[in-house]
């Protein structure tokens, strides 16, 4: 049959027939692209008055034949649940992530809600060292089953950049990754600043450490301090030399830092200096990654280093997966920071960078991981099918950060600081969308079978006023303490002086309270009788609970933790506390601290945030084509995902495909 006679032949069997194989044979020709860029804190309502503006055309461009609409976040609006409702296509009830930190009920200890690491269980003594006969373990605690992985068991090219709440990198397909979110710093933390100077001046450092140095003949030796030696007992500190000489007339420093020497003047940034830390003396070391910057050279000396980085060309723990991969964009692009939170916030909170400095390492970070972005870019736009998810964290740490200048209702705000930093945030958005035009010119966004997304996984309010929900609780009889309130409060103790046999309920995180529960925690009194009644008369109380300053109403919504769901995650919360706009719990009672007022005003930096009620911090959800689901959630970019792959979702996901209404 030829080819007219081809056509005579769909012709004579009618219009109806020739749709379905015509579909049929479309079909058999697709190859799927889907892009998804991840936009962490990228608000519904700024982005709205900025596109009125007509300052982001970019995005104007794309939703012109596409699509722009709130996203139901997860409660709480918390970035490691909501990238979990993302990653797995279901609530907390599935993933088991409930809060930056939970809580261990045998021994009321904290711990990371995402990862665990534990030593070896088996070692061998030789001295002073300790040999390890078994491997230690590094364990993701998110429970259910990635959207990737069923695209890598199809062997469909894809890569997951930085997805929050993805420590260790575990797979056993054909996947590429790289963590975000939750990676520690060598140190083992967050992300630890170094602060080495002359100054006699005491800085109250909460997201660093000090090392104070005299010079003599011009030149200081220190020891800069890495991680717990884990091969020796008692796991001492790691440490490698560090020199500094001061020049006697000018603003300039030399640098040695191990085998590295570079010369910096005043207010300069070094590149990444790679270090190594001996664990068995020159046999076996742990290798990171650390930037420098002279902040003053005369009449005292001060240099910031940054926390120390996992080194992704050597990476210690596993931060990539394959790891060649980290090999492999250390190869092409250079070092990058590995740790969650490459922005520095503490070091600008504790007054460490000014807010020049700060801004200008902000830059850094984001300049970085466009990088990082182009080289993805240029790979996923010369497959011909394929998976991309790319991650930028500096939307919302930045508006963390200067949310108090553009609120005039912050403690912080002052007229003549918002005048030169009132545009901060908004800078960001303009760079997103210049990103976004990156990504228009590489790829086709009007083919069907190309999928753009671009999402944030909430929005963001203000944060004027703390709440001590500790001492709330205390306070209205719930929890009770050995002694009088003065005794602890303002102090860092956990749970300090608390009576465990007379307390009822206590709050850890920024959205959990807990229940004192007989046979779950170590010292707990409630009985399951007595529970729905005590969580009943909390709620209430909860709702209730009024700022005597502004007379607003602190908590907005409250959602119990069903039965069925604590049974099947033992370390979940009783209750989540939905926060008022303007309100948060308090940086003391996080970490089960208290004062003695429950309520004072918000004067940290960090001053926009996004965990209070769901309902006033939606995320943001950009598309390239029209949607059909009306009221579309975090849970449905998974299943979408693998729709346009032809992929059934998974049993667990409760999320469905944005295109099918």
């Amino acid at each position: 049959m030829n080819r007219r006679q081809f056509i005579k032949y769909l012709t004579a069997m009618g219009a109806t027939a020739i749709l379905p194989l015509h579909s049929s044979l479309y079909a058999a020709k697709r190859h799927p692209k889907v892009m998804v860029l991840g936009i962490d804190g990228m608000d519904v309502r700024l982005t709205r008055q900025f596109l009125s503006k007509g300052l982001l055309p970019n995005i104007q461009k794309l939703i012109k034949n596409g699509a722009m609409t709130p996203m139901q976040t997860s409660m709480p609006p918390q970035s490691p649940v909501a990238w979990s409702n993302v990653t797995t296509g279901a609530p907390p009830g599935m993933h088991g992530i409930y809060d930056f930190i939970h809580r261990d009920p045998e021994t009321m200890a904290p711990y990371l809600s995402t990862s665990e690491v534990t030593p070896p269980k088996r070692v061998l003594h030789i001295a002073d060292y300790r040999i390890p006969l078994s491997a230690g373990d590094t364990r993701l605690l998110r429970k259910g089953k990635p959207f990737w992985e069923a695209l890598g068991q199809r062997e469909i090219p894809t890569t997951i950049f930085k997805m929050p709440a993805n420590f260790p990198c575990q797979s056993n397909t054909s996947v590429n990754m790289v963590s975000g979110m939750g990676t520690p710093d060598l140190r083992g933390g967050y992300g630890s600043y170094t602060l080495v100077t002359t100054s006699a001046e005491k800085n109250n450092l909460s997201g660093g450490r000090r090392i104070s140095i005299q010079f003599s003949q011009g030149r200081a030796d220190v020891r800069l301090p890495g991680p717990a030696n884990s091969l020796r007992d008692g796991s001492p500190e790691s440490h490698v030399p560090l020199t500094i000489w001061r020049d006697k007339h000018n603003p300039v420093a030399r640098i040695r830092l191990q085998d590295n020497e570079l010369v910096l003047k005043q207010g300069e940034w070094s590149g990444w200096q790679e270090i190594a830390f001996p664990m068995m003396g020159q046999l076996i070391s742990v290798k990171g990654i650390c930037k420098i910057l002279i902040k003053q050279v005369h009449p005292d000396f001060s240099m910031y280093i940054s926390p120390i980085n996992i080194n992704p060309a050597a990476p210690s723990l596993p931060i990539a997966y394959p790891e060649s991969y980290a090999e492999k964009l250390t190869r092409q692009v250079g070092m990058f920071y590995t740790q969650g939170f490459p922005e520095d916030t503490k070091a600008l909170s504790d007054g460490i960078l000014s807010e020049d400095q700060y801004l200008e390492l902000a830059d850094q970070v984001f300049d970085e991981r466009e990088r990082l972005l182009d080289f993805e870019l240029d790979r996923f736009s010369k497959i011909r099918s394929g998976m991309l998810f790319f991650y930028f964290s500096s939307l919302d740490q930045n508006t963390h950060m200067y949310w108090r200048m553009m609120d005039d209702a912050n403690p912080l705000y002052s007229q003549e600081m918002a005048a030169k930093y009132g545009d901060t945030i908004l800078s960001y958005y303009l760079r997103v969308d210049r990103i976004i035009q990156k990504i228009m010119d590489q790829i086709d966004t009007r083919d069907p079978d190309t999928t753009l997304l671009i999402m944030s996984d909430h929005g963001f309010g203000a944060f004027n006023r703390q709440v001590n929900l500790n001492t709330w609780l205390h306070e209205k009889g719930y929890l009770s303490l050995n002694g009088r309130i003065n005794q602890v409060a303002g102090k860092d103790g956990y749970f300090q002086k608390v009576d465990w046999k007379r307390t009822a309920a206590y709050n850890v995180g920024i959205n959990c309270i807990y229940l004192n529960r007989e046979q779950r925690e170590a010292n707990g009194i409630v009985t399951n009788g007595q529970a729905n009644s005590l969580l009943k008369m909390l709620s209430k109380d909860l709702k209730a609970l009024r700022d005597p300053e502004t007379g607003d109403n602190a908590v907005s919504r409250i959602r119990i933790i069903p039965p069925e769901e604590q049974q099947r995650h033992p370390d979940a919360p009783d209750i989540i506390v939905g926060w008022n706009e303007g309100y948060r719990n308090s940086w003391k009672s996080i970490l089960g601290s208290f004062e003695s007022e429950i309520f004072k005003d918000n004067t940290d930096k960090w001053s926009g945030d996004h965990c209070m009620d769901p309902a006033f911090v939606p995320a943001l959800l950009i598309s390239n084509h029209k949607l059909s689901k009306t009221s579309p959630s975090l849970c449905d970019i998974g299943p979408t995902i693998l729709d346009r792959f032809a992929i059934q979702p998974g049993a667990d996901m409760t999320g469905t495909s944005l295109f099918k209404g």
